[in-house]
């Protein structure tokens, strides 16, 4: 439990950091959604999308029905892009947590307690999945409420409070599968100085094989190495993510977790 302590007094400023730039930029962007509700801006928004290919609407996820003159289809759309940096916290989080103590010169401190390295490796799981947890809570609850403050007049807020719903739960689930492969990013880490580079560069390289099988049908695969593209906002406005990629995500996390294990114990650390 003191690992646990320690491991979250160190993250929640970072925590309430990243919760705060993302509501922010939330906040901004849903500002914005009332005035998608004049006629000139429907008769603009209807036009330039129906003039737009089909591989382009794709890789901007605005096909399949979702509307950006409702409030939810307009949520969708902003939101894929907040949940890269979602993403990329999750890999972050994972990423630093074991190799931290070593760059900050503390591994010795960490080694004095009466813990095994496999104590180490599981405290620290649990407590950056409560900081990745709080996190996400955080963002779905003030996506909730800037929702309801912007909603258009008649809107059932009982379909939009479900659909809100299933995106998080979905998206939820790809967070955990970033934060366990994260803690396998171990091997190749000398400090914890490169876990920027190393998470911006997976989870933007990942994301762009994602929208490479969006619009080529002939890399349509490259999606099942795409953690970001398994739940798509606007796709699970309606719909849950596809069970091979429900199936992914699960093994994923049980495989990259227990990987974590066998790397913490190979590890040749340097105090």
């Amino acid at each position: 439990m003191t690992l646990i302590k320690i491991e979250w007094r160190n993250g929640i400023k970072s925590l309430i950091l990243w919760s705060a730039a993302v509501m922010v930029i939330l906040g901004l962007f849903m500002a914005v959604f009332p005035t998608m509700q004049s006629s000139g801006m429907k008769d603009i928004v209807n036009t330039k999308l129906d003039a737009m290919p089909s591989e382009l609407l794709k890789m901007f996820n605005l096909q399949g029905g979702t509307s950006l003159l409702e409030v939810t289809g307009y949520f969708a759309y902003v939101f894929q892009y907040l949940f890269l940096a979602a993403g990329i916290y999750a890999v972050l989080l994972g990423a630093t947590a074991l190799v931290k103590e070593e760059t900050d010169g503390t591994i010795d401190f960490l080694y004095a307690q009466p813990l095994s390295r496999r104590d180490i490796v599981f405290y620290k799981q649990i407590a950056n999945t409560l900081l990745l947890a709080l996190f996400w809570l955080l963002t779905w609850l003030f996506s909730f409420g800037i929702i309801y403050v912007f909603k258009e007049k008649g809107s059932n807020w009982s379909t939009i409070f479900s659909q809100i719903n299933r995106v998080f739960l979905n998206e939820g689930l790809v967070l955990l599968l970033l934060l366990a492969i994260g803690f396998c990013f171990l091997p190749i880490l000398k400090s914890s100085k490169q876990t920027t580079g190393v998470a911006l560069g997976f989870v933007f390289g990942t994301y762009i094989l994602g929208v490479l099988s969006e619009i080529n049908s002939k890399v349509e695969w490259l999606k099942d190495v795409s953690p970001l593209h398994y739940a798509v906002p606007s796709t699970t406005l309606n719909e849950n993510m596809k069970g091979i990629h429900l199936l992914i995500c699960v093994i994923g996390i049980i495989a990259f977790s227990g990987l974590s294990y066998f790397f913490y114990e190979k590890k040749d650390f340097k105090g």
